[in-house]
Formats: structure tokens, C-alpha cells, sequence
């Protein structure tokens, strides 16, 4: 699970808890919770006292049910009938509550299109006619049952004009209010019509239209205030927005063409294989706030990408670097959020950003310490300031403090442009703070300006998606969804009706019908119009594992010829973790990661991510991985027990050899205990496919690997031994099966000054330097909301005078970098698509409880495994991890083995001494090395995986 919005998550728990018994408190009524759910047009779920005569369900448009001292006034009554089974389909979509009583309601269809449109309550009655319980009604299933809708929604661009579809079905009353470019009201206009079937209410208009802000106004009833409410809201379909998101606007995607770059719609692209993917994670603002060699406008927005020395256009320092590495094979740049997100500020006057005088900060916190910096710092640019406390101090707290008080508007973190992106607005418009003027349609253009720009480097796009949350619900003005169709689009406690918040926010739910197709919708939108390669579902495991299988469905419906766009060749991935109220398969069965074998899409892979980094120091504090020094090197407060320590270093390398595997459920290997397995034992691998493992040891989210190795290794253990275990965790996930995945910046050992969470840490702390003149390590402790109880912890290690990253370290990296990954894209052997081939070509070697500790050997056969060759180059592959600190050999009886010619003409010396000698293969410390037979000359001496599990 993301650690992010750790304390923003808080804060929505206590605000939902206030909003509640707000209402509760207001009102005289004994209406508790929300535990009777409407799941079909004829069944209610309800548990109800075990003294109840009679149930009903009322409902009133004015918002006047009242329940008191057992009586009820108002309302229009619906007559419950006996207890009723619920059939199979019902009783799966509603599992975690399909083992309560089920009773049968007999209504026709006009009434609960009025009944949804107002307050409604079920009640239960004892013998005398005494109400002895009353709660909410919950009715997403009976809407799902009644007024689901398939057609276009948002704006609708055709020959006669523009139209707008809006789905709100409990709507009393909606009309579209249109304003000019200076936002002033111009015209309310009736809907031409309401569809009472399907939900959908239509407006029509002129070509006039286009470009003109607009709003909706909804008469609706929302049970967080128990009132009828007249909101005024965004289109949750919007294609572009106004700054700060006030307005929605109309814009052609499809035919505007002063919306679309020079030749946009002769970009047309061909995907790779998943498994010849490579996904290097990036942040639009990360990757160009602090490079020099793009214009001060341009930096931290999409335009900043278009520096790509192509066409005439310059070339910037964090362009050259993204081009060395799509030369070598990287080929798809994942970046996180793009879509209008509710945390940052985009109307810059309103702003706090490094450039401004620090006595800024004090203009809008107020914090008694910080009026102290303030004045002493004055007018000096806040940048200034931090580099100043940083050279005087790694360790100072003072760097920090602006940012530790997270929240919109509560401290620089609520007022500055960096924020991960991870708290959805507006699904389907570009985020306005990366465009250079957020009111209106530029930041079509340019997003559009920037795909095509990494199109012309050779690098695919993806984008990280967040449909299982909204940043906020209810009266909020960052509340969309919930005031459109109040109490559907989310997922809501079966007893108190309150909205679950286990992914940080305010969580969505897409097992609802049109909760899915905004997801499927949304995500055809970014790859038709946008020319999006890739989605990343962030917690991908709270939604249902049949929404992703749809989603699949719906983009293989589109093709390149006749839709600019190969759907079915799009690369899904996500975080398939378990946990919340989704947890178990209890709601769904969930697109986890034991449940998505065979589907082809892809999960994160912590399994090998721990095995290989060790957990996280916040979590785990200094205990050891496989390559940070578990039994093989220790560190001051490792474990005295060597059996213990060699006990978890030996199952450290077995889930890393399963990852090395493609995380294949199914490869047999002989484990640490001389057990002939399958890779799922013990609960490591859980794909099908070698496309569904996601091979990784850091993203956004916990410790950069640079940073939680610092913490795991022996204090003194040297610079250049650093350096060379970075690269050998990097080895392991550019030699494995599966598509590998970094964080951007692991190549040049990206630091954020041990940060575990920096979601909103700014732009000080996420920064990355391409021209490799700085260093981000011991530039201040790292906001406190999430890393101050590691506070003392840290200080040891950013203040060590061992660890001290000079340019030239990260030079070395980075190359050294590049040629793993030109080893990756130098042969198939290393990218196999089927598993067959996997369990029959790959092998592993000194395994078993007498293993050598601390070295994998594995081998991948190009000869007499199967009949198909897969690369005509070669025989087959050795590749042998040496993570020991000192050289070692090992005989494999394999002869004939040359170094791989990359890394025999490579950056890194020490790995040019690894040789083969009679079989015997002889590999330097901290180092992965790869060998090669020549096509033809193995003479049969190459092994294939003889094992059979059963």
C-alpha cells in the first residue's frame, strides 16, 4: 500500500466524522446509519430487529422523513414484501453482505425513478406499528438495475453543432450555465431533454459553443446534509477546464486542429511486446524544475519535454539523458499523474515556489517559528535559502518546516506547484499546472507537444491513472462525482453508510456500472486522443478484477488503421496490492496479484523488490537485503545469529531467482531446503505470463534504493562499493524475465535526503539534476509527517563522511547503467514471452541448502530446449550475481563462455576481470556479470531446466 497522504488521510477521516454528526446532530430524527442497501428493483438487503412486523421504504423529494419516539411523519411509502432469496448474480455482486436477510419489494419502475430523487429511508415496525429502526437507504445496485447508460457522455462535437450529455439520474432539476472567456454568466440553458430510462439529461447548442466555459446547476438531494441542494459543478467529463478548475470548457479533441502539433495525426505507433518493455517512472515537474539548459518558463511543464535537438528545436540536459537511454533500449517513459489534480495551485499569484522571496511564506502561514525565519531571511529567494542551511547543515530541520504542515492552503506544501498527483479532479482533462497558461485548451496542445516530442526520442508514454479514489466527496468544492449522482460513485460503509477511505482518499467504486465505464471511458480517451502507449492503475487491487478484463476488451475493439491506435497492444499495469475493505476478494474478486494470472496484465513485484533491497529502513529500520549485505557483510545492528542470517539470505535469493523467472507460479526450482517447487510456493510468484510481473527495487513511493541502501550497509563501507551495489540491485531486474521498472534518477543513484514519503515533500526535496553538479543526499532532514520519528535514525548516515556522492560516481552509474540495459536489448534470451519457454530454457545453479551464499547463477538455453530458437546469435547466456565482497568462483561446467562484448567494451572495469575457465566461472565482488555462447559453438554443452514439478 502508497504511504502517501498519510496525514491528508487523517484529516478527510475527521472531516467525514464531523460532516456526519453534523447531521446528526441537526436534526431530531433516529435515523442511524445507512445498513438497508436497494440491490435490484424487487430486493432490499436489511437486517433488521428480530421483533419486525412490517418494513417499509419511504422516500420524499423535499428531504422531510422524520423519525422520532417510534413514530414517522412524511414521505411516500414503498411496501416491503416477505424474506426472498437473492438470485446468484446477486448474491455474488453483493458477497459481503449477501449472508443478511433479503426481502422482496414489489414497485414499478416509475416510482423509483421519483423515489432515488429525494431522501430515501427504510424503517421497520414492530407489532404495535412502533418504528423500532430506520436508516439510509444505499442504492447504487438498484440504479445499476434501473438507469444504466452506454452512450457518449461530456461533450459531443457533430455537423449541426455541440452537444452535452450529463448522467444524473437522481437529479431533480439540471441546467447548463455558459460563460465567456472571462468567466462572467452569459446564458442558463434548459435541458432539450431528459431520458428518465437511461438517466441522462442532453443539451443542444451551436458551433458557437466551442471553447465557452461552463457549469452545471443540479437540484439533487445529498444525505451528507439531508437536504435538497442546489450545486453548481464541473462537467465530471470535462475535456478542459478553466484555472483551478472552476469551469469546465468546451473543446474538440478529435478536429481542432490549432489544438494538434504539426503532424499529430500522422503519429501513429507501434507497439512493442510487453516483455520488451523497459518503464522508467518519472514526474513532468521532477524532471525539468531545476534544469538550466530549459528555458525558466518552460521548466516543470510538458513543453519542457519538446527539447529533444530534433527538428531544430534545442536539446536539454534531462532530454540528452532520456535519449542516451532510449539509444540503449529504454522504451517507455511512465509518467505519474497528468489529469487535473485537486492539490496544486495553478494560478501562480496565489503560489509559494522556490523562486520567491521567503518572506512570501509568512503572506499565507502562519506559523510562530516560521515568522522568525521569515524575518530573518527576508526577501531572499527561498531557494537561496535552503542551499545555504544544506551547506551548513545536512542534518537541519529548518529546510523543513515550511513543508510540515501538509494540506491544501496549511503550509508550502498546500502552496507550492509540486504535488505527486495522486488526488484526481477531473479524470479527462490535462492538469493545468505543467501547461504554461492552465485557463483553457494549451494544456491540450501541449501535452499532446509532449508525447510527440518523446515519440521522436523513440520512447513510448504511459500514464499513471487513479480511478480508485476522488480528493474529495461531498458539499466539498473539490467534490464532482458526488454532487452530480450523490451516494453512488463511491464505496460507502454497509452500516454507517460512510465513504471508505483505505486508499488515503475518498474511494471509488468501480464494481457500479458507471463508475466502470468512466474508468473505460477515460482511459479510450487518453489513448485515442492523447496517444497514450500504457496505463498504470495505482491500487489496482480495490478495483474488480472483471473491470480490467473489460478494459482490455473495450481498447482491443480499436485499431491503428481506423483509430490512429493499436488498443489491444496497450500495456496495462498496476498495484495489485491487498488490503482496505476490498481485502480477501470480500466485495470482488479484486485485480490483485494472485488473482490476475493469465489476463497479461501487470503487478509490482515486491516480492523480488524485498528480497533484493531488504523492506524499507523507515518500516524495517537497518535490517539487510540479498544485495545490501544480509550474512555476507553485516552491519553495526545486525543480527548475532549467523544461521538467522543466512537463513534469510538464502530465502532473499529464492524469491529473487522466481523474479528472475518472470515471478512464474508455475517455473520449477530446486529452493534453499533442497525442495524440488514451483514458484509459487510460499506465496512468491503469482503470474502466468512473464508480462505480468513488474520487476522493481524503488518507485515514487518509500526510499529512493540509493537511500535505503546507505542505511543497510556497514558505515564504512566505501564510496565505490556503494556505487557497485546500486548497480548490481539495478542487474538483477535488467537480466530478469518480466518488464523491469525504475524510478527516474536510479540510474545517477537519485537521493531525496532519505524521504520515505515525498508526496508533497516540494520541489527541493524531489529533486533530480541531470547535468550531475548536485547531489540531493544530506540536504536536510525530510518533512516530519512521515519521517520524524526516524529523525535521529537518519542523522547518522547524512552526515557521514563516507557517503559523499561526487559527479563522478554518478557519471559511472549511469553508464554502467546503459550498458545493462544495451545486455537486456542485446538478445531475446532475456525478454521471453511465453512461459513454456522460460520453464524449459532457464535454469538456476547453485541452489539447494549447500549453495554457495551470496551468488545466483542462472542460465538461459538457446539450443535443444525446444524446437524454436529464439536468438541467432547465441547458444545461450550465463549470468552469474556475485554479491559477496570479495571474488569468487563457481563451476558450472559450461565451456566455451566469452564475456558478453558489451560489458568487455563497457564503463565498468572490475566487471572486465570476470572470465571462464574450464567451466569454472570467476566473478569480481559486488558485480553481475553476463557471458555468451557463439551461435553453434556450445556442442550441445548447454543446459536446459530438466525439473518437473509436480
Amino acid at each position: 500500500m502508497s504511504n502517501r497522504f498519510l496525514i491528508l488521510s487523517l484529516s478527510l477521516l475527521i472531516t467525514i466524522g464531523l460532516a456526519y454528526y453534523h447531521v446528526k446532530a441537526n436534526s431530531t430524527d433516529e435515523i442511524s446509519g445507512a445498513s438497508a442497501h436497494w440491490v435490484s428493483v424487487d430486493r432490499l438487503i436489511w437486517d433488521v430487529p428480530s421483533i419486525t412486523e412490517k418494513i417499509e421504504i419511504r422516500y420524499s423529494q423535499n428531504a422531510d422523513i422524520r423519525v422520532s419516539n417510534g413514530s414517522v411523519e412524511n414521505g411516500t411509502v414503498i411496501q416491503v414484501g416477505e424474506e426472498a432469496e437473492l438470485n446468484d448474480d446477486l448474491a455474488d455482486a453483493f458477497r459481503h453482505i449477501a449472508d443478511r436477510s433479503t426481502f422482496e419489494v414489489d414497485v414499478e419502475l416509475e416510482v423509483i425513478r421519483e423515489a432515488v430523487k429525494g431522501q430515501l429511508v427504510a424503517l421497520a415496525f414492530d407489532s404495535r406499528g412502533r418504528v423500532i429502526d430506520a436508516t439510509r437507504v444505499q442504492f447504487p445496485g438498484l440504479i445499476d438495475d434501473t438507469m444504466i447508460y452506454n452512450g457518449l457522455l461530456g461533450p459531443i462535437y457533430h455537423d449541426s453543432g455541440i452537444s452535452l450529455a450529463v448522467w444524473a439520474p437522481t437529479a431533480q432539476e439540471l441546467r447548463l450555465k455558459l460563460y465567456d472567456a472571462d468567466k462572467n454568466h452569459i446564458q442558463t440553458v434548459e435541458a432539450s431533454s431528459n431520458n428518465e430510462e437511461t438517466g441522462v439529461w442532453y443539451f443542444k447548442g451551436t458551433h458557437e459553443w466551442d471553447r465557452t466555459f461552463y457549469r452545471f446547476e443540479v437540484q439533487v438531494y445529498h444525505h451528507i446534509n439531508n437536504q435538497i441542494n442546489t450545486f453548481v459543478v464541473t462537467d465530471p467529463y470535462s475535456v478542459s477546464l478553466s484555472t483551478d478548475s472552476r469551469y469546465s470548457q468546451f473543446a474538440d479533441l478529435a478536429n481542432d486542429e490549432s489544438l494538434k502539433p504539426d503532424g499529430w495525426d500522422n503519429l501513429r505507433k507501434v507497439l512493442p511486446a510487453p516483455t520488451d518493455i523497459t518503464l522508467y517512472e518519472a514526474h513532468v515537474r521532477d524532471f525539468s524544475f531545476f534544469d538550466e539548459t530549459v528555458p525558466d518558463e518552460h521548466r516543470g511543464t510538458y513543453l519542457a519535454f519538446t527539447y529533444n535537438g530534433q527538428n531544430g528545436r534545442a536539446l536539454s540536459a534531462g532530454m540528452e539523458h532520456l535519449i542516451r537511454l532510449s539509444n540503449a533500449g529504454l522504451s517507455h517513459l511512465h509518467l505519474l499523474p497528468v489529469n487535473d489534480i485537486a492539490t496544486v495551485i495553478e494560478d501562480q499569484e496565489e503560489r509559494v515556489d522556490l523562486h520567491h522571496p521567503y518572506n512570501r511564506l509568512c503572506d499565507f502561514i502562519e506559523n510562530e517559528r516560521l515568522e522568525q525565519e521569515c524575518e530573518e531571511f527576508g526577501d531572499t529567494p527561498i531557494i537561496e535559502v535552503f542551499e545555504m542551511l544544506a551547506e551548513q547543515n545536512p542534518v537541519t530541520d529548518r529546510i523543513q518546516l515550511p513543508y510540515n504542515e501538509p494540506g491544501r492552503f496549511s503550509g508550502m506544501a498546500g502552496r507550492d506547484g509540486f504535488n505527486w498527483g495522486y488526488d484526481p479532479f477531473h479524470f479527462n482533462a490535462p492538469e493545468g499546472s505543467y501547461s504554461t497558461n492552465p485557463d483553457g485548451t494549451e494544456r491540450i496542445l501541449e501535452l499532446r507537444q509532449m508525447v510527440q516530442a518523446l515519440a521522436e526520442i523513440g520512447l513510448y508514454v504511459v500514464i499513471d491513472v487513479v480511478y480508485n479514489h476522488t480528493f474529495d466527496s461531498g458539499l466539498s468544492r473539490f467534490s464532482v462525482l458526488d454532487k452530480i449522482v450523490p451516494g453512488y460513485y463511491h464505496r460507502y460503509d454497509v452500516d454507517n453508510g460512510l465513504i471508505e477511505t483505505s486508499t488515503c482518499c475518498d474511494n471509488t467504486a468501480a464494481e457500479h456500472y458507471m463508475m466502470e465505464k468512466l474508468l473505460i471511458d477515460s482511459v479510450i480517451l487518453w489513448a485515442k486522443y492523447y496517444k497514450i502507449d500504457s496505463f498504470r492503475f495505482d491500487l489496482m487491487g480495490h478495483h474488480p478484477r472483471y473491470v480490467m478484463e473489460n478494459l482490455q476488451e473495450a481498447l482491443a475493439e480499436y485499431n491503428i488503421d481506423d483509430h490512429g491506435f493499436e488498443g489491444h497492444a496497450i500495456y496495462i499495469y498496476g498495484e495489485g496490492w491487498n488490503f482496505g475493505e476490498v481485502a480477501n476478494n470480500r466485495i470482488f474478486d479484486q485485480a490483485t496479484q494472485f488473482n490476475m494470472g493469465g489476463t497479461g496484465i501487470g503487478n509490482f513485484n515486491d516480492r523480488m523488490r524485498d528480497g533484493i533491497r531488504g523492506g524499507n529502513f523507515t518500516d524495517r529500520g537497518r535490517f539487510q537485503g540479498f544485495v545490501s549485505g544480509m550474512y555476507l557483510f553485516p552491519n553495526e545492528d545486525a543480527s548475532a545469529n549467523p544461521d538467522e542470517n543466512l537463513g534469510h539470505l538464502l530465502y532473499d535469493a529464492d524469491r529473487i531467482r522466481v523474479g528472475l523467472a518472470g515471478n512464474l507460479s508455475t517455473y520449477p526450482y530446486i529452493n534453499r531446503l533442497g525442495e524440488l517447487v514451483t514458484g509459487g510456493n510460499e506465496m512468491i510468484g503469482f503470474t502466468l505470463m512473464p508480462q505480468e510481473t513488474v520487476n522493481y527495487i524503488d518507485k515514487h513511493d518509500n526510499e529512493t534504493f540509493w537511500d535505503n541502501t546507505q542505511t543497510k550497509l556497514p558505515m564504512d563501507m566505501s564510496m565505490d562499493d556503494r556505487a557497485r551495489i546500486h548497480l548490481l540491485g539495478n542487474a538483477f531486474i535488467n537480466f530478469g524475465q518480466g518488464v523491469p521498472f525504475y524510478q527516474m534518477g536510479s540510474d545517477i543513484l537519485r537521493s531525496k535526503s532519505l524521504d520515505r514519503n515525498s508526496f508533497d515533500s516540494g520541489d527541493w526535496f524531489n529533486r533530480v539534476d541531470f547535468s550531475l553538479d548536485t547531489h540531493n543526499w544530506g540536504t536536510g532532514l525530510p518533512p516530519g509527517w512521515d519521517n520524524a520519528n526516524r529523525w535521529d535514525d537518519m542523522v547518522p548516515f547524512l552526515t557521514s563522511d563516507v557517503i559523499h556522492v561526487e559527479k563522478n560516481h554518478m557519471e559511472f552509474a549511469h553508464e554502467v547503467f546503459l550498458d545493462q540495459l544495451r545486455v537486456r536489448y542485446s538478445s531475446p534470451l532475456f525478454r521471453m514471452e511465453n512461459p513454456r519457454d522460460i520453464h524449459h530454457r532457464l535454469a538456476f545453479h547453485n541452489t539447494g541448502p549447500d549453495q554457495i551464499p551470496g551468488i545466483i547463477a542462472m542460465t538461459i538455453s538457446d539450443v535443444g530446449c525446444v524446437n524454436q530458437p529464439y536468438d541467432v546469435n547465441y547458444d545461450g547466456i550465463v549470468v552469474v550475481f556475485n554479491d559477496k565482497d570479495e571474488a569468487t568462483e563457481i563451476e558450472l561446467g559450461i565451456w566455451g563462455a566469452k564475456l558478453h562484448p558489451v560489458l568487455a567494451n563497457g564503463s565498468d572495469p572490475i566487471v572486465k576481470e570476470a572470465r571462464e575457465e574450464n567451466g569454472v566461472y570467476f566473478i569480481p565482488a559486488h558485480t553481475a556479470a553476463v557471458f555468451v555462447m557463439p551461435a553453434g559453438t556450445s556442442n550441445g554443452n548447454f543446459p536446459c531446466n530438466e525439473l518437473k514439478a509436480n
